[in-house]
């Protein structure tokens, strides 16, 4: 059956939501619904003013009570599915997703009985919403990684409820659209290379020209802060992003310290043969869930260090700047994360975050990531990539390219394999399937370059993706209603 404009869609905005991209939505569908959560509200203050979206938005978990922080017990009595709620309490991910409430709420729920509670009232109010609304589709404007919402996909998938998701891409500036396995029903899902353009042919080029060039050029323009001013200043802009929190702030700055205390000088291992892993930044979504059991990024350089200490390889630990310039994640830099890393092997060495990434790269052997970016820019300089997590690189396939192994002794067979493949045929393969892989990808038409890239940017390109899913589902994108 076809979606037309009297389908139930529910939509996923959550930090994403603002006025007129509201507006823009229900302008192409009136009969959308805005799923979230009361327990966990993304959205603006400022939106709940708006008519439109308060009659459109529907809290899934509003019947769970709140106060003073403290989550109470479920009210749904039926929908008691046992397959579906033992599955999706069965992810290891939840506990861990604890960590984006408030310290309040983790606070006056820390008792692990009472967050395995918590996490059966939003089961339940998830599969009422579900059962009672009855979505023909919903659409997640990125992946949900608050626990609530994260709870409601993972109910919805289970129920056999169309969903589709946009996640990121090898082009910041456009996004995948993401549905079940075997889901070709959007012009972008199916692998057909649709028709080129100068225009996209263009971008593409512009993006490889970046990532091949000067790292002054290709630095993520979320990493070009003026941190001028000295220890005052970087402490300043500590307590700044911290939220004026003193003790959030000096945490920060004492686990910059102790990762300044464990870096290298580069001559120490510059006539090594080395792998470098680039540490991301937590929390977000890119390590939590993309991250899968690799969340915790020492699970990664455990089993990279395994796999290649015994072909004499050392491992050069790369953290992620944002670490210490963000909103600092002390659950996820507690104050022996290094010491840890450390204690894995003699042959594994900390760069300096200060020097510059692309030297690091062209000296090593090969690079690895959970997800991060680091993975193509390593590729487009002919260097085989490792990653572990839920990359953007989706559909590449080339043997330089290792993101599939089922132990450590896989693993090393394949950085064997990788590290045979010579550097031209690498940035060959890359170069083709960045091209090819463009037309899959939707939002904004053309790439502006890194220098005009910003967050507003970002949140546009994303919005532009947004819409054109909404619209074409709701002029039948959608051609079959999910067989039971």
């Amino acid at each position: 059956m076809s979606m037309n404009s009297t389908d139930s869609m529910l939509v996923y905005l959550g930090a994403n939501a603002h006025q007129e991209l509201v507006h823009q939505l229900l302008e192409l569908n009136p009969a959308i619904r805005f799923i979230s959560s009361s327990l966990f509200p993304e959205a603006p203050p400022s939106l709940l003013e708006d008519k439109a979206f308060n009659e459109s938005v529907i809290s899934f978990d509003s019947a769970i009570q709140l106060e003073s922080g403290e989550i109470g017990f479920t009210p749904v009595s039926d929908h008691n599915l046992l397959p579906i709620i033992n599955a999706v309490m069965s992810d290891k991910h939840l506990s861990l997703l604890w960590t984006r409430f408030k310290s309040e709420t983790r606070r006056r729920n820390q008792s692990e009985v009472k967050r395995y509670e918590v996490v059966y009232s939003l089961i339940k109010s998830s599969l009422e919403t579900c059962l009672t609304v009855k979505p023909r589709v919903v659409v997640f404007s990125y992946e949900p990684h608050m626990l609530p919402m994260y709870i409601f996909k993972k109910v919805a998938s289970a129920l056999g409820i169309r969903t589709y998701t946009l996640t990121i891409s090898p082009f910041v500036w456009r996004l995948f659209c993401e549905g079940a396995e075997g889901d070709h029903d959007l012009p972008w899902m199916d692998g057909r290379v649709m028709q080129k353009s100068e225009t996209s042919d263009d971008s593409v080029k512009k993006l490889i020209d970046e990532k091949q060039g000067h790292y002054r050029v290709a630095k993520p323009f979320y990493e070009k802060r003026d941190l001028s001013g000295g220890l005052g200043g970087r402490f300043f802009n500590k307590l700044k992003v911290n939220g004026w929190n003193p003790r959030r702030a000096m945490l920060s700055q004492l686990a910059f310290a102790e990762c300044q205390r464990a870096s290298s000088e580069r001559s120490q291992f510059q006539g090594l043969k080395y792998i470098c892993m680039f540490l991301q930044y937590q929390p977000e979504q890119t390590t939590l869930p993309d991250g899968g059991l690799f969340v915790h990024q020492l699970f990664a350089i455990q089993m990279l260090y395994s796999a290649v200490s015994s072909l004499g390889i050392s491992l050069v630990i790369r953290e992620h700047p944002a670490t210490f310039e963000s909103v600092f994640g002390p659950k996820w830099r507690p104050k022996n994360f290094y010491k840890s890393i450390k204690s894995i092997g003699s042959n594994i060495y900390f760069d300096n975050i200060n020097s510059d990434p692309f030297s690091l790269i062209e000296n090593s052997v090969a690079v690895s990531s959970i997800t991060g970016s680091v993975l193509l820019e390593a590729l487009l300089r002919g260097k085989p990539a490792v990653a572990f997590g839920k990359h953007a690189l989706r559909g590449l396939s080339t043997p330089a390219f290792v993101d599939r192994f089922a132990d450590e002794i896989e693993l090393r067979e394949k950085i064997v394999q990788a590290s045979g493949v010579s550097s031209q045929s690498i940035i060959d393969d890359v170069e083709k399937y960045l091209h090819e892989v463009y037309p899959a990808t939707i939002g904004a038409d053309r790439y502006l370059g890194n220098e005009a890239m910003s967050l507003e940017a970002l949140r546009e390109s994303r919005n532009d993706a947004l819409l054109q899913v909404v619209e074409q589902l709701s002029r039948g994108g959608a051609s079959q209603e999910k067989e039971n």
